[in-house]
């Protein structure tokens, strides 16, 4: 006799905050966490060809941030308006199924005050291997401040 199993299914949902510290480092700023949108380039290079190896796959390696206040489209490669340059993130695995990137932006990279208002994960630092982004509510950071970002892929 054959045993029926329920196929549930497998997804993948990135969620991402935001929190922008004072000189003094104290949080002034905290988007709590938002969900954020899985582009192309991260489900198929990132996702399903790091699990068989392909050539062209990757793993996260950095994050960004830029101006952009546009809704995210599932073809994007790279921020709207990127600024500065990419940081290395950190990281790490925290619970049964969630990748956890965090990463700082220390606002004197700045040449000014920014408007900031998306967020991504990236496989390199180049453009071409965006791998998750989204927009959020605009925040001003000035050249004295800093930004200090956890963004997560939480597999259920």
């Amino acid at each position: 006799m054959r045993k029926k199993y329920k196929n549930k299914g497998m997804t993948v949902r990135g969620f991402a905050r935001v929190q922008l510290l004072d000189k003094a480092k104290r949080i002034i700023g905290d988007s709590g966490y938002f969900e954020n949108t899985l582009v192309d380039t991260g489900r198929n290079e990132c996702l399903a060809g790091a699990v068989v190896a392909q050539a062209a796959s990757f793993q996260v390696s950095y994050m960004g941030i830029g101006t952009g206040t546009t809704a995210v489209n599932v073809t994007q490669t790279d921020l709207q308006n990127y600024n500065n340059s990419r940081v290395t993130c950190s990281p790490t695995t925290v619970a049964t199924g969630t990748a956890r990137c965090t990463a700082s932006f220390d606002g004197s990279a700045n040449s000014a005050t920014l408007t900031i208002g998306e967020i991504a994960l990236f496989g390199s630092n180049v453009a071409g291997s965006l791998v998750a982004s989204q927009t959020f509510t605009t925040s001003q950071m000035t050249t004295d401040q800093t930004l200090n970002a956890t963004y997560e892929l939480r597999f259920a």
